[in-house]
């Protein structure tokens, strides 16, 4: 299950590249200019940085559940 969390925060990371790369599209097709890609990029980033944490410490919970639930 652990491995499976893993996948599902490597893919959000991979679509969140992704959608910065479309930002960057969108701004050099003239369809956005650089600030408004920039405050969506931004907001992609805080998210990001955000999940990438909790997930950090859900493993990490998850961890010290394992752990001692083994030692009982």
């Amino acid at each position: 299950m652990q491995t499976d969390l893993g996948a599902e925060f490597d893919l959000l990371n991979r679509n969140v590249d992704e959608l910065i790369r479309l930002f960057q599209c969108a701004t050099d097709g003239g369809i956005w200019t650089p600030q408004e890609a920039a405050q969506h990029v931004a907001r992609l980033e805080l998210a990001r940085a955000k999940l990438n944490a909790d997930s950090r410490e859900l493993l990490v919970l998850r961890e010290v559940s394992n752990t001692s639930r083994r030692s009982t």
